[in-house]
This record gives structure tokens, sequence and C-alpha cells, in this order.
């Protein structure tokens, strides 16, 4: 079944690209007759799944977005840029070339191009946040946040599988450590039954 349909409604400086409308309720956000962001072609935006295009978004040339992916305000995804599984493409961020998204927030001016990776760590559930001007190229996973003017080059692989904060913030990079809960000042010892069958 059709989620949206691709109306006649041209972008304003890209006859090519035209404005999507809801055909059913797909959100509580989403409703049938809204209308959402631009494509080139019905390639551009799955129709299974939850993924939208919203706003003035884009998304064009071979450009896929999908799963629950959500693409907003004046976010682009192009080239043959892959937009799926539960990332968020915000404000003037944009995706392109043949970078894959498949998790985390992309927001600000930033862009994550070439080959890059920025996925979700499936253990911590943690997914990067990629904000301001920085310029992704390399892999990145879980708890990592890129800021500023921040670089991740061709070839750096950035995997933090930690519940700490990695921060990549223009050319300085710190840690924030996640709160933990101290350990009990007087463990509860272990009581075993008369049949040494296991703990009470």
């Amino acid at each position: 079944m059709k989620k949206y349909e691709i109306t006649d409604i041209a972008h304003p400086d890209n006859p090519n690209l035209h404005r999507i409308r809801a055909v059913t309720d797909l959100t509580e956000d989403v409703l049938a007759g809204m209308l959402g962001g631009y494509v080139e072609s019905c390639d551009n935006l799955d129709q299974n799944g939850r993924a939208w295009i919203a706003a003035d978004a884009i998304a064009c040339e071979n450009a896929v977005v999908c799963g629950d992916a959500i693409l907003t305000d004046h976010a682009v995804a192009k080239g043959c840029a892959y937009v799926g599984k539960n990332a968020t493409i915000t404000g003037n961020a944009t995706v392109q070339d043949d970078a894959i998204v498949c998790g985390g927030v992309i927001m600000g001016k930033s862009c994550v191009c070439g080959y890059a990776v920025i996925r979700q760590d499936e253990q911590t559930l943690c997914a990067p946040t990629i904000d301001g001007s920085a310029r992704i190229y390399g892999e990145i996973s879980g708890n990592v946040v890129c800021r500023g003017n921040a670089v991740v080059l061709p070839g750096t692989k950035l995997d933090n599988r930690t519940q700490d904060c990695f921060v990549l913030e223009d050319d300085r990079v710190s840690v924030q450590t996640a709160s933990r809960t101290p350990p009990r000042k007087n463990p509860v010892p272990m009581i075993l039954n008369d049949k040494k069958e296991g703990c009470l």
C-alpha cells in the first residue's frame, strides 16, 4: 500500500523536484493529506516503513530515505546517499555522495559525505549527534558528538561502545563521563539454600 504520492507542486528553484503528500496516517505528526518535502522520483522515499520527508527538505538524485528515518527543515539527501533506520536529518544538514546514515541526529550546517557511515551502536543503543559545520568522511557509531568545525577524515573509525560521550569540537577531543551508580558500601551476601541449588 502506498503511503505517499508525488504532487504537481514543484520546488521554486528546481522544477525536477516535487512535494509529496501522505495518503495514509503514518504517525501522530504525519496524517493523510499532509504535504511533505520534495523528491525527484518515487525512488527517493520508500513506500514502506514510517520514513518521511517533511517541511522543505529534499531527497534527490539517487538518494534513498527509508525505515523510520526523518528528513526535515531544509536538510538534503543527494548523490547516492542512504538515510535509514531511525536517523534524523534536520536544519540545513546534508548527506551526500555515498554516505550511509543509519541512526543519530545530523543537524546544523553539517555534512556527511564521501563514504561516511553513521550508525547507532547495537549494544548501547547510543547514536551520534553531528552539529554545527562538522564534516564527516569516516565511520562513527555510538555515543559521539561532533560539532563546531570538527572533521572526521576518510579512513577514520570512531566506535564508542561505552555510555561515556566522546566529543569532537573544532580541533579538540574530550570525554564526558556518564554518571554511574556507585557500588553499595555493604554488599548483600549471597545466601545458599540447604541443597546449594542457587541463590535465594
